[in-house]
């Protein structure tokens, strides 16, 4: 089944903009924590925050996928070398740190944060994620 939540594809901002695709997997995310996940992605989706032009979520077995395309590149670096342009172009400064995406988990009434939650980057590189106050993803 694949649901596509996200749709600004055909917006003018976005035409000519190379995009990259991430993905995160949740595994055996009921349909309570699959709606906390899809309000912190929509809550995210705007250009300073992940800006999502597309997402989609791809349910198979057990295996919830939420597949997302940003015009943010991604560069694994650790949180001590982040730089000022890090900050503004390195979608990593968005997803770990406090109060970033992955730690808005920690939050769930639901409890997203004991799920199994993986990243793959848009090289494909898979990441495990950790969930916490600060957040980290880590090499696979």
């Amino acid at each position: 089944m694949v649901n596509i939540i996200i749709d600004n594809l055909n917006n003018d901002d976005n035409k000519g903009v190379k995009l990259y695709e991430y993905k995160f997997i949740f595994n055996d995310a009921n349909k309570e924590q699959q709606s906390f996940i899809e309000d912190r992605f929509i809550d995210w989706s705007w250009n300073l925050g992940l800006n999502i032009v597309h997402l989609k979520k791809v349910c198979e077995n057990s295996l919830v996928k939420y597949i997302f395309l940003s015009p943010i590149p991604f560069q694994d670096k650790d949180m001590i070398d982040w730089s000022e342009e890090d900050l503004k172009r390195n979608i990593v400064t968005k997803l770990v740190g406090k109060e970033q995406f992955i730690s808005e988990f920690l939050y769930s009434d639901c409890n997203v944060d004991t799920l199994n939650i993986f990243f793959y980057d848009h090289n494909e590189n898979k990441y495990s994620v950790e969930v916490s106050k600060y957040s980290e993803i880590l090499r696979t």
